[in-house]
């Protein structure tokens, strides 16, 4: 199939439902205004960022549900089939979806990391009312440019989007860190360092305490706040995208590369991998998901979309 890139605007503005729906390669804008509710299909791991304007709205994703209040937002790692939002004639949000292909292309993949933005092994992350981003967005809603130009107008504001979105996550975890004590900081840093050098090793935070020398509850209480997930969570997420390098890297098998990251039995592993990534390690060998960090396809009504 040839790329497509759509540009399709439904409705009209004032009190009819109107949903603006942009999209491109591995990146996709929705705005929903008077909408009572919007469901979007996908194949592969994608991420979306979900800012609600207006009114209280219900969002299910990764076979969860929630509500998102008037001013709040949620990022999401979405491994499901699909995201949903429901609202009332009053309900206004954004929805936008983008792959690991587009955070590379647009360089910002140092910072765009699983353990800065998903804690404690979640795969959403909720986020302040941020009026930069919001003014982004509408921009986005509002242009009409066609063709070459929207290409480079979308990509230029989301890019923008992404920068503001990381900073103020990462201002938030520097204003937490700064309540960490310098000698406890090194202490984190130590065992940090020691959990990411021996993801063979499955170390209880009493072995980790003693070897760098302070209290379980200090440990505990200190690495939150510094690396923004608790010791269990950080270790998990450090096993786990590990193992999703070699499965896509080598030719290892699954036996092996559960014992590489500290699982001695491949079910334990695939079991603990599927709750991470929301599919089994096999799939990532499958042809399908050869492709998954740089192709995601979208499902709108009986219309098979390629955008990417």
């Amino acid at each position: 199939m040839t790329q497509k890139e759509i540009y399709q605007d439904r409705g009209n503005l004032a009190e009819e439902p109107m949903v603006i729906d942009r999209q491109l390669n591995g990146l996709r804008m929705i705005a929903a205004e008077n909408c009572a509710d919007y469901e979007v299909s996908l194949k592969t791991e994608v991420y979306a960022l979900v800012v609600n304007l207006a009114d209280q709205v219900a969002i299910h994703y990764n076979g969860l549900k929630g509500t998102l209040q008037r001013n709040e937002n949620v990022f999401i790692k979405l491994n499901d089939a699909t995201l949903t939002i429901a609202g009332n004639e009053k309900s206004t949000y954004f929805i936008l979806g983008f792959d690991h292909a587009y955070i590379r292309e647009v360089g910002l993949e140092g910072s765009f990391s699983h353990e800065l933005l998903f804690r404690d092994g979640k795969n959403y992350f909720l986020i302040d009312h941020i009026p930069a981003i919001v003014g982004k967005l509408m921009d986005l809603k509002q242009t009409s440019l066609k063709s070459v130009l929207m290409r480079v107008y979308l990509r230029a504001k989301v890019s923008m989007i992404l920068c503001l979105l990381l900073d103020s996550v990462q201002n938030n975890i520097k204003s937490a860190r700064s309540n960490v004590p310098a000698d406890q900081q090194e202490k984190v840093l130590l065992v940090k360092e020691m959990i990411e050098n021996n993801l063979d090793q499955n170390y209880t935070i009493s072995a980790l305490s003693k070897e760098v020398g302070t209290n379980e509850q200090y440990l505990k209480l200190n690495f939150k706040k510094y690396v923004g997930q608790t010791i269990f969570g950080y270790m998990t997420a450090c096993k786990m995208n590990r193992a999703k390098i070699l499965l896509k890297t080598t030719d290892l098998k699954i036996s092996q590369i559960s014992q590489q990251v500290g699982y001695k039995h491949p079910t334990h592993f695939a079991g603990a991998f599927k709750r991470f990534f929301g599919y089994i390690p096999n799939m990532i060998r499958c042809m399908g998901f050869y492709l998954a960090d740089s192709l995601e396809l979208f499902i709108l009504g009986e219309e098979l979309l390629l955008p990417f």
